[in-house]
């Protein structure tokens, strides 16, 4: 029999634990919009260390209580337009690892979902874990038809402790909703979103075909690239089958380089085939780190793990492409216009995103040639967005945005950190420019 998980103590512990957690965060925040509005002065260093103690608290809690509160923790970080960086920064410590769970609760799990005794559902079921992280873990398996398998099973009764970690996460934001200038709300839906998108296996399985087959269009990069096919014969909404593809980590350089890999080149087809997927499809695989890339014997990419996944609206995308012209033209009108159609301010902040516009067009930007339109940095483009756009009461990051961001920033800290010689311009250039033309996703670059 399936374990429940969490028996009713723990989850009324973890209840206090998070409705804790949410005080102390109501508390950090009141206090620090109660300073920027000069009700409540005190010395910023202070402020800053007030922070910096309620981020640590919540990654120490996180950490033992795992589950939904270390994802919760993980997406959060990625709010900068809702919070201060000395709590993002210590949010993104937070690391999605933890012990695996006893092997007879994921068979169990298996059994109950998939309906039949694990033998008859498998030659082999390794009962060691490949990989274990705070929703559930990935096993090595065998099928009866021969095949070699990765099987990633959701934990028994996590659903139970995610539901109890977003209730009090929804009362916290509703309860301060009324001091916040984004939307609190909004961003909980984002949340919820996240979380339990990352619980529902079928969703990921679709995700992991959907951008396999927006790949196979660029014969180049499809040549390069893996996507481990679905096995949906034994894929359920808590279980998981594909097919296994070893491999070692991007990064393991030593045993990279026994194999006579370039690293230079490892990235570059890295870095087309998610540019592939966030320029010319409008869909992705939002966490592009080394865990997540495999290279296998014959020297190609692996992807793996699509539950982090985003569609951005197509018109999103075309706000996006309209502010960067804006800003190439130094065009106050389009600018402020653009950021209106992308959700990120309101229309009654109008005049005052113009006047920032005016004041913070950056030369760089200014009357560029084709070529050098190409080679924007889209990482500092909207990092610098931000900085401006935190001076408009109304700001608030589309979530679409937000994760498209944040694929983009982990490219560029892999190509950082593997491939330092490598110009990251030279190939991101091509999609930045086929973007910006709002050409249809059908060539190859």
């Amino acid at each position: 029999m399936v374990s429940q998980g969490p028996s009713l103590g723990a989850l009324l512990q973890r209840s206090l634990v998070s409705l804790d957690l949410i005080v102390r965060a109501a508390l950090v925040y009141l206090r620090v919009v109660l300073h920027n509005r000069g009700i409540w002065r005190v010395d910023p260093a202070h402020l800053v260390e007030i922070q910096h103690r309620f981020a640590r608290r919540f990654v120490r809690v996180a950490t033992r209580f795992k589950g939904g509160l270390i994802k919760l923790g993980q997406v959060a970080s990625l709010r900068i337009d809702v919070m201060p960086p000395e709590v993002t920064e210590e949010l993104a410590k937070l690391q999605d690892r933890v012990d695996p769970h006893p092997y007879q609760e994921i068979v169990a799990q298996v059994e109950a979902e998939l309906g039949a005794p694990i033998d008859e559902l498998f030659e082999h079921f390794c009962a060691t874990a490949l990989a274990s992280a705070s929703l559930g873990q990935v096993h090595r398996a065998r099928t009866r038809g021969g095949q070699e398998v990765a099987v990633k099973v959701l934990y028994p009764g996590i659903e139970r402790s995610v539901a109890v970690d977003l209730a009090m996460t929804k009362l916290g934001l509703w309860l301060f909703n009324f001091l916040a200038v984004a939307d609190l709300m909004q961003v909980y839906g984002e949340l919820r979103e996240a979380l339990l998108g990352e619980m529902d296996y079928v969703r990921e399985g679709k995700a992991a075909e959907e951008v396999a087959s927006n790949l196979s269009r660029d014969p180049e990069v499809a040549a390069r690239v893996v996507i481990p096919s679905i096995c949906w014969e034994t894929t359920t909404r808590r279980v998981l089958t594909m097919e296994f593809r070893g491999g070692v980590r991007i990064n393991d350089r030593e045993a990279l380089a026994a194999q006579g890999r370039d690293l230079n080149t490892l990235v570059v087809w890295t870095s087309r085939a998610f540019l592939h997927m966030m320029f010319r499809d409008g869909f992705f695989h939002c966490d592009p780190h080394p865990g997540n890339l495999l290279v296998d014997s014959e020297g190609r990419i692996v992807i793996v793990d699509f539950g982090m996944n985003k569609r951005v609206a197509a018109e999103l995308r075309a706000a996006i492409r309209k502010n960067v012209i804006a800003s190439v033209q130094r065009d106050p009108e389009l600018y402020a216009a653009s950021l209106v159609d992308a959700g990120v301010v309101r229309e009654c902040d109008l005049p005052a995103v113009k006047e920032i516009a005016k004041l913070s067009f950056d030369p760089e930007y200014f009357n560029l040639t084709p070529k050098e339109v190409a080679n924007l940095d889209f990482g500092e483009y909207f990092a610098r967005m931000r900085t401006q756009m935190k001076r408009i009461r109304s700001f608030q990051l589309p979530d679409g945005l937000v994760m498209w961001s944040r694929a983009f920033s982990l490219l560029y800290a892999l190509a950082t950190e593997l491939a330092p010689g490598l110009r990251p311009l030279d190939v991101i250039g091509p999609y930045v420019l086929e973007f910006l033309q709002g050409e249809p996703a059908t060539r190859s670059a």
